[in-house]
C-alpha cells in the first residue's frame, strides 16, 4: 500500500472539496432528490461521521494488541439526529475539514507494521491498509454525488475596479443601495461601498476590512477619529460602532466581511 499517495490525495481532496462545495448554490447544495434520499449538505453531512468514526478507528487499531473488530455505525439515523440539513455550511465544511486533518495527522504516523494489523469487518478478515483503502474509496464515491452536476457557479478570481463601480451606480439607481456585493465563498464576503453624503451604517456581525480604493477623509471607531486616504486597510472587528466622515466625493472603499457571524444561531 502507498501511503504516502493516499497522504497527498486527501489532501488534494480537501483543498477542492472546499472551493467546489462554495461554488454549488443554496438550493443546490439543500435539494433532496426525494423525501428520502439525502441532499448534498447530507451527504456532506455523513462524510462528518464516516470521518469521525474511522478516525477513532484507526487510531484504536494502531494501539490495539490482536484482531480488532470493527463495528458498523447506524449513518442515517446519525445524519436526522445532527440535522446537518439546517446546519450553516461554513461550519459543516469546516468540521468535515478538521476530523481529515486529524486523520492525514494519524497516517503521518502509521508504519507498515500498523498497516499490516488484523481487524474484522463484516465477520470477514482484512488489514488496516485495506480499512484506510475503503475510507477513501468510499468518500471519493460520495464526492462524486456531491459534485456530480455540471454548470457550477463559479467564483471570481479578479473583481476589476471600475466594472465594480459601474455595477454600483447602475444598483444605486435601482435601489438606492450603496453598496453592492461582488463576490462570495465560504464566510468571506467583498463588496464596494460609496456612501452618498454620509455613512449611516451601522455595526456589523462579522469582522471587516476596509481597503480604501479612492479619496480621504476620516474614519470613527469606537470613538476613536483616524485620517485616511486611498490605499489604507482599516480594520474593525464585528459589533464595532465605526463609520466614515468628511469624506470626499470620489470616496470608494472595498469592504471585506469574513468569519463567523457575531452571536449567529446557525
Amino acid at each position: 500500500m502507498n501511503l504516502q499517495y493516499h497522504i497527498q490525495l486527501l489532501c488534494t481532496i480537501m483543498a477542492e472539496t472546499r472551493s467546489k462545495y462554495f461554488c454549488l448554490d443554496a438550493q443546490q447544495r439543500s435539494a433532496k432528490p426525494t423525501p428520502d434520499k439525502w441532499s448534498k449538505k447530507e451527504i456532506l453531512g455523513h462524510l462528518v461521521d464516516s470521518a469521525r468514526y474511522n478516525l477513532q478507528r484507526f487510531t484504536e487499531i494502531m494501539i490495539t494488541d490482536g484482531i480488532y473488530s470493527v463495528k458498523s455505525y447506524d449513518q442515517h439515523n446519525l445524519v436526522r439526529i445532527n440535522d446537518y440539513q439546517h446546519m450553516d455550511n461554513y461550519e459543516l465544511l469546516t468540521l468535515w475539514q478538521i476530523l481529515n486533518k486529524r486523520i492525514v495527522r494519524t497516517l503521518e504516523t502509521m508504519d507498515d507494521h500498523h498497516l499490516d494489523k488484523q481487524i474484522l469487518s463484516g465477520n470477514e478478515p482484512f488489514t488496516l491498509a485495506w480499512l484506510v483503502n475503503d475510507y477513501m474509496v468510499h468518500l471519493q464515491h460520495h464526492l462524486n454525488q456531491i459534485f456530480n452536476e455540471e454548470g457550477h457557479t463559479s467564483v471570481p478570481v479578479i473583481v476589476n475596479k471600475a466594472d465594480a463601480l459601474e455595477k454600483l451606480l447602475r444598483h444605486f439607481v435601482d435601489t438606492n443601495s450603496e453598496f453592492i456585493s461582488l463576490l462570495i465563498f465560504a464566510d468571506l464576503e467583498v463588496e464596494l461601498y460609496k456612501p452618498h453624503l454620509s455613512d449611516r451604517q451601522k455595526p456589523h456581525l462579522k469582522d471587516e476590512v476596509y481597503i480604501i480604493a479612492s479619496g480621504s477623509g476620516e474614519f470613527c471607531i469606537e470613538g476613536k477619529t483616524l485620517p485616511f486616504e486611498a490605499g489604507d486597510v482599516l480594520y474593525t472587528k464585528a459589533g464595532d460602532d465605526h463609520r466614515f466622515i468628511h469624506f470626499t466625493d470620489d470616496f470608494t472603499t472595498w469592504v471585506i466581511f469574513y468569519g463567523i457571524e457575531l452571536n449567529s444561531q446557525n
